[in-house]
């Protein structure tokens, strides 16, 4: 259903409607930050020497919808890049993604150990292209991943969850864990 230009103009004069949406943006935002601040004593530099640290990001217009971003790492290189990022696309929710670039000293070993990788999918598209993964659900099991075909196709790969939103305390601890949980993990698979 289209709303009619009158029903559009109607909302532009609702003044509550967009102080809650500013406020909500910047709840999001100050969640982001909490866990930027937490995440400052671990060192990066260890875990992926060419890291870039951690930033905030946010816009508008994401397919019509606001978003906020949360990288840590930030090496977007498709061979030896690393990045783990927290979306959050008004109207669709919560999102952590995990990128590796095709050669990444922990990649190999990271999926030969056992580990329950269910709650992710394995993204069946361009790492940019949030509408494909997440409103067309261009993803696959983990469990169902060969690796090497899917490097040779794709020349990186990216994993993505949905986050559950709730209390803004109880998401920041989750996110929080689920960041250090993967630093560790990628740590302990890097190749020596």
């Amino acid at each position: 259903m289209n709303p009619t230009h009158t029903e559009l103009l109607s909302i532009t004069r609702d003044r509550t409607l967009f102080e809650k949406i500013s406020a909500a943006k910047r709840l999001i935002v100050s969640l982001f930050s909490d866990v930027g601040n937490q995440l400052a004593s671990v060192n990066l530099r260890e875990v992926h020497a060419t890291e870039k640290g951690i930033k905030i990001s946010k816009g508008n217009e994401l397919r019509q919808c606001p978003y906020q971003v949360l990288d840590i790492v930030r090496d977007f290189d498709m061979d030896k890049g690393l990045n783990i990022r927290i979306l959050h696309w008004w109207g669709r929710g919560m999102f952590l993604f995990l990128f590796f670039g095709k050669n990444h000293p922990a990649l190999k070993n990271l999926f030969a150990k056992k580990r329950n990788w269910d709650e992710f999918s394995v993204c069946l598209t361009d790492r940019w292209d949030y509408s494909e993964i997440i409103d067309h659900r261009k993803n696959r099991n983990v469990n169902s991943l060969n690796l090497d075909n899917h490097l040779q196709f794709f020349d990186h790969l990216q994993l993505v969850k949905p986050i559950p939103l709730g209390e803004p305390e109880a998401l920041t601890d989750t996110i929080l864990a689920e960041i250090i949980t993967l630093l560790s993990l990628i740590e302990s698979a890097k190749e020596k």
